[in-house]
């Protein structure tokens, strides 16, 4: 399964690693996993991303290798680079926000990992295992097949990112195989009680009190299958909140029993309105993600919608619907 990107990562020198717009744990937590084993082959290794890390996981990067896309600072080391890594992001290069704009014009190989079945058309080269429940999952695979050594800060980064992609391993994707390499990842020296604390416990007070505004808010449709709830700009302002301390928000639907689907819609800059989706398991939702140019897994996905909220809402709400009319 690796031969290709292990011939491309050994024939190579100097690499570049990105992700999504609004990187999640999973994602910068492969990406720091994998700068570290590049780093210690002797590559040239620079993380770019397009939004800036969220405070929850910056505990991972103390020495802060991730850094935000700047065309000034940065275009220069994309055009000599001889490899662009595109982690836990298949789908295409929109994905990636406006990095990817400059990364697809580059000339350096271009590969992908990636555990969403979305295309890899856009690279050379590609690994992408839907059965794997984090990209954290295939990082650790591809460093153990390299024969590359875990440090304490790999296994913290792909510790978090695994028990954040599974939701504290209770997503319906958590396998055996999940269990035996966090057990691995234990073995060097990955801290559970760190990384949960870290990445769950450091609210602000205005997010927790977000948390109640937006519980209160959620409705029900379809006799209580469906949950959806929204969030303007205006009231992420009213409660001193950034949009980048919403984690685990897209999920608060799925506390009520019953609820099979979770809609939730926060209203983004640009006139465009980020939709988030969750299923429990039962009913595939990544369709409607990919129409509108997202995409995801069948039991959680999103999108970038343009449009104003209030009419967001009711038009993807509509779309969820019609899935139990099938």
């Amino acid at each position: 399964m690796w031969q290709e990107i292990i011939s491309i990562i050994q024939n190579n020198r100097s690499f570049v690693l990105t992700s999504h717009v609004n990187p999640d744990c999973d994602a910068l937590g492969s990406e720091l996993a994998l700068a570290e084993h590049l780093h210690l082959l002797g590559k040239q290794v620079t993380i770019l991303n397009s939004d800036g890390t969220p405070a929850a996981f910056k505990f991972l990067d103390p020495k802060h290798k991730i850094r935000r896309y700047s065309p000034k600072r940065h275009d220069s080391i994309i055009k000599k680079a001889d490899v662009i890594a595109v982690l836990d992001a298949s789908g295409g290069w929109s994905r990636l926000g406006n990095v990817g704009d400059v990364l697809s014009q580059a000339p350096a190989q271009k590969i992908c990992i990636d555990h969403h079945p979305d295309a890899t058309d856009f690279v050379n080269a590609a690994v992408v295992d839907t059965d794997a429940a984090a990209t954290g999952e295939l990082i650790f695979e591809l460093v153990q097949a390299m024969g590359g050594n875990f440090s304490h800060h790999m296994a913290q980064a792909l510790y978090a990112a695994i028990v954040t992609d599974t939701g504290s391993f209770r997503f319906p994707k958590t396998s055996p195989r999940t269990h035996r390499i966090t057990a691995r990842l234990l073995e060097n020296g990955a801290d559970p009680l760190k990384i949960y604390t870290q990445i769950y416990e450091q609210n602000s007070l205005g997010s927790v009190r977000l948390r109640g505004h937006v519980l209160d808010s959620i409705q029900t449709a379809a006799n209580g299958q469906v949950a959806y709830y929204s969030l303007s700009q205006k009231t992420l302002k009213e409660y001193g909140v950034k949009s980048s301390e919403l984690d685990g928000f897209a999920s608060l639907g799925q506390l009520i029993g019953g609820v099979r689907i979770t809609l939730f819609c926060m209203e983004a800059s640009g006139g465009r309105v980020k939709i988030s989706l969750r299923s429990d398991g039962s009913v595939a939702i990544n369709g409607i993600a990919q129409t509108h140019g997202g995409g995801g897994h069948p039991s959680a996905a999103g999108a970038l919608v343009s449009g104003p909220l209030k009419t967001i809402v009711p038009e993807i709400l509509a779309q969820v619907l019609a899935l139990f009319d099938r």
